[in-house]
């Protein structure tokens, strides 16, 4: 059975998403375009209430 490491997380910060251009969310997989949007839109309104 293959050992899973416990601290293997997948992490992404806001800036790396956000600069992603169409090509590269077409190349994401297991999402869409509209999705990765409205991420990114609710991530930035989400910063900026907090702060």
């Amino acid at each position: 059975m293959k050992k899973q490491n416990p601290n293997n997380k997948l992490a992404f910060r806001k800036a790396v998403v956000a600069e992603l251009n169409d090509n590269q969310l077409q190349d994401v997989n297991g999402g869409s375009i509209i999705s990765v949007a409205v991420t990114i839109a609710l991530s930035i309104l989400v910063d900026q209430l907090l702060d």
